[in-house]
């Protein structure tokens, strides 16, 4: 499936399909429901875009077609890998030393009713997409189309041919009747038309699925399970990249007797352990290569302590301690979670204790998502030894300490003081120089202003 956010990147369109109404009806009624309006527009618009005298070199960006439909680039590449999975289109990379990568879209003819519905893939979709009312009566109103015709003429197979035929009618040479002269075939190779293939959907890897029967058999699972499970099987596979042995070995822890693919656990299964083996060994080879006397003297007191409890403890031993310290009970689930990584994931005894140490300093309890986080971060910087764990805890501790000074300092640098009046500075203007009438007159003009007369 390819993906681009280039706009001008080159597309060629190979080849053109004759559309008769019969077609047309086909995609309206069956295709569109699955691939959608703009998908049906894409395919009708590449159709009317072919240039039979075109050359590679006029090959134009798919600005062209995303002009054409109105619609973004994503919406673009939707549609067409809708066209591509339901077979009407085939794209093709081709490297090209002057105009580079170049899109080749190859259209295929849209296949009949009767093919259509011979596709169990296609019609499954389409019942999920229409609903079961409406998929039988597109089926009933096809399928009578395709048979009037057909009925038609078993209704008149007693009548007799009497057509005139080609000898009767025209003169020819018996030599060329047989044989036809050399001119004859190079004109007959002329003009052969080079006949579209039908959309076909694009088919999903070849499984030898008897193959996986027969692996299966050996541990009493009936060929009908494969065949009740195929999808998910298919999907696993798919996924995972597993070939059929693979898939069966994989699948053989959880086989207990009941003579049935149990599908979720299986699914969990090979989640939790595929790669887990080259995931141990190179944990190991990376424990062994830093397996070097560490300086743990600017250690605190404390994780010393925690650091000789976790080289001197199992993993459940170490997680009881810390909770019993706490007056904390293990859960189940947290023990789960310590054998998963110690067994699975294969970290060292050490490293996990260390592990179970920084969640626990985080959280009530020791959860998958937050030891995975935690982990991968360690595994990201280098850690591989309980050691090396705290060491670099200590450093992340004082990154975050160090930025929290900054933030403060900066803070108050910018904070502006406001500045006071002082007071003791300022000296009341006293005037001693009124006199009587003065005074006098500043009473009169108070009652007067006041209405105190």
């Amino acid at each position: 499936m390819y993906e681009t956010p280039n706009p001008k990147q080159p597309f060629f369109i190979t080849n053109r399909v004759d559309i008769f109404p019969g077609d047309l009806r086909v995609l309206i009624k069956l295709y569109q429901p699955l691939i959608g309006s703009l998908a049906l527009s894409l395919y009708l618009s590449m159709i009317e875009d072919y240039d039979s005298g075109a050359m590679l070199s006029d090959a134009k960006g798919i600005y062209i077609l995303q002009e054409q439909l109105d619609c973004d680039i994503n919406k673009l590449l939707s549609s067409l890998h809708k066209l591509e999975a339901v077979g009407l289109v085939r794209t093709s990379k081709l490297e090209n030393q002057i105009m580079g990568q170049i899109l080749l879209f190859s259209l295929k003819r849209v296949p009949s009713s009767s093919e259509f519905f011979s596709t169990a893939l296609l019609t499954s979709l389409l019942k999920e997409k229409v609903g079961i009312t409406m998929f039988q009566s597109l089926s009933h109103e096809f399928a009578r189309e395709s048979q009037k015709s057909f009925s038609q003429i078993n209704g008149l197979k007693s009548a007799k041919d009497v057509s005139a035929s080609f000898i009767d009618v025209f003169r020819l040479s018996e030599e060329e009747a047989i044989d036809p002269s050399p001119e004859v075939k190079k004109a007959a190779q002329e003009n052969q038309i080079v006949q579209s293939k039908p959309a076909e959907i694009n088919p999903p890897e070849q499984i030898d699925w008897e193959f996986m029967k027969q692996q299966f058999e050996i541990y009493q699972i009936a060929g009908s399970e494969i065949e009740r499970n195929r999808p998910a099987i298919q999907g696993l596979m798919r996924t995972y990249g597993l070939s059929e042995q693979e898939f069966v070995d994989e699948t053989l822890p959880c086989l207990h007797g009941d003579y049935h693919l149990n599908m979720p656990l299986i699914k969990q299964t090979i989640a939790n352990s595929i790669h887990a083996e080259h995931t141990r060994q190179n944990l190991k080879q990376q424990e062994q290569a830093s397996n070097k006397s560490e300086d743990i003297k600017h250690f605190s007191i404390r994780e010393q302590q925690v650091l000789q409890l976790a080289q001197s403890k199992s993993p459940a031993q170490f997680i009881y301690q810390l909770k019993s310290d706490r007056h904390d009970y293990v859960d189940a689930s947290e023990y789960q979670v310590l054998d998963n990584l110690y067994n699975q994931k294969g970290i060292s005894a050490d490293l996990l204790n260390i592990l179970t140490y920084a969640c626990l300093k985080s959280a009530p309890n020791v959860s998958y998502r937050l030891a995975n986080k935690i982990l991968h971060d360690w595994l990201q910087h280098g850690v591989q030894s309980g050691a090396q764990a705290i060491d670099y805890m200590d450093k992340r501790e004082q990154d975050k300490f160090k930025k929290q000074q900054t933030r403060s300092a900066s803070f108050y640098s910018h904070k502006p003081v406001e500045k006071g009046t002082d007071w003791s500075k300022k000296k009341s203007a006293k005037k001693t120089d009124v006199s009587t009438a003065d005074l006098k007159q500043f009473f009169k003009n108070f009652e007067d202003q006041n209405g105190m007369k």
